[in-house]
């Protein structure tokens, strides 16, 4: 048994460690935007404005990977963050810009809603004039250069920093034989039925890109199919979803994704869930919650522009590689090496605006063929 005096050390130690890694950590932030007077002088203006208001993905994960190290490299700027599904928050925006309300600075989150309705809205500033540190708009920091994803047809105002090849959905092998489960058109299967959970394609998220990917690689029939004949469940509960797949209620989980089950494999559970890597003959990449744009009438601009500078420096996007996702820059971990994008191969971007029109399509046909719940 350690001694009471070992066991103080050990605290002594551990704390330590921690104030280390902080002091690492702002080393390095503070190296990044050293001497360069025009920087300190955008943050002097952002801490006499005091806080930014800040949207971004649901769930405590993104919340920690957007504000945590912020909060620890600027302590004069109070972040004010809201984690929501931009199919919730969204509408909520539209109404207070109608009336006049500007409350956001920076937008973080999926793409359609986004390109659909707030840029149509004039909700959004040119990106580009923001970005300011040498850290950022080195392009060999990036996969495809800083302006390797553009989500909006003018490639200004909505900027893509996830890399990620993303699987259509989650497997828990605990419950299916790896064997019986290689290709898309495995989903078919009759043992299959009933056990499929779907993110419901019929309303913007994970779910329809999914939806969208099948479209577009096997055509509507197929799709037709699967919506029909396999008992499929559908949530846009995305815990729930993630739930079922954990607990093998479900263990086939479509749209659902390793950051929804995060939660749940930090307590030790669902520890053989694996990526649903089917061959597609045209693979998605998609930036799921990974874009950032600049709030038109922002409250707080200054901040704005130091926050979106600080999220994509390698501090900010070594931050967000704890969501579980990768970054496109190319000097931060990655949590999935094999979903990386290979230089050479065309991927289809699932959630830029040029390609809404296939996206709407599929959310047409789920709608179609989806049977109504009872």
């Amino acid at each position: 048994m350690p001694s009471l005096v070992s066991t103080a050390l050990l605290k002594v130690c551990r704390r330590a460690c921690a104030f280390l890694l902080v002091a690492v950590t702002m080393v390095s932030w503070a190296a990044a935007a050293a001497a360069d007077p025009a920087w300190d002088a955008l943050v002097a203006a952002a801490q006499k404005e005091g806080e930014v208001d800040v949207h971004g993905g649901p769930g405590k994960v993104y919340e920690d990977a957007l504000t945590l190290g912020f909060a620890r490299a600027f302590p004069g700027i109070k972040i004010n963050y809201l984690g929501a599904s931009g199919r919730d928050t969204i509408p909520k925006i539209m109404r207070e810009r109608e009336a006049g309300i500007y409350n956001w600075d920076v937008y973080t989150g999926g793409t359609t809603s986004t390109v659909e309705t707030l840029k149509p809205a004039g909700a959004f500033q040119p990106l580009r004039p923001a970005l300011v540190l040498p850290d950022v708009l080195d392009d060999s920091k990036w996969f495809g250069g800083l302006d390797g994803e553009w989500m909006d047809k003018e490639h200004k105002y909505v900027l893509g920093f996830e890399a990620s090849v993303t699987p259509i959905g989650l497997v828990n092998w605990d419950h299916l034989a790896p064997a019986d489960l290689k290709t898309a058109q495995d989903l078919m299967k009759p043992q299959f039925a009933g056990k499929i959970v779907w993110d419901d394609p019929r309303r913007p998220g994970e779910g329809v890109d999914v939806a969208q990917r099948f479209l577009l690689n096997f055509g509507e029939d197929f799709l037709a199919r699967l919506f029909t004949e396999q008992k499929i469940v559908y949530s846009s509960v995305t815990r729930q979803t993630a739930e079922w797949v954990v607990r093998g209620t479900y263990p086939i989980g479509l749209g659902t994704s390793f950051e929804g089950i995060k939660p749940f494999t930090d307590q030790g559970l669902g520890q053989n869930i694996g990526a649903l890597n089917v061959p597609l003959p045209h693979p998605g990449r998609g930036a799921g919650y990974g874009t950032v744009a600049l709030m038109d009438h922002a409250p707080h601009p200054n901040a704005a522009k130091v926050y979106i500078n600080w999220l994509l420096s390698k501090a900010g996007q070594s931050d967000w590689t704890k969501t579980t996702q990768n970054s496109r820059r190319l000097d931060v971990p990655r949590p999935q090496p094999d979903n990386f994008p290979q230089a050479g191969v065309s991927y289809i971007d699932d959630q830029a605006e040029e390609n809404l029109a296939s996206r709407k399509a599929a959310a047409v046909i789920a709608q179609k063929y989806i049977p109504a719940s009872p």
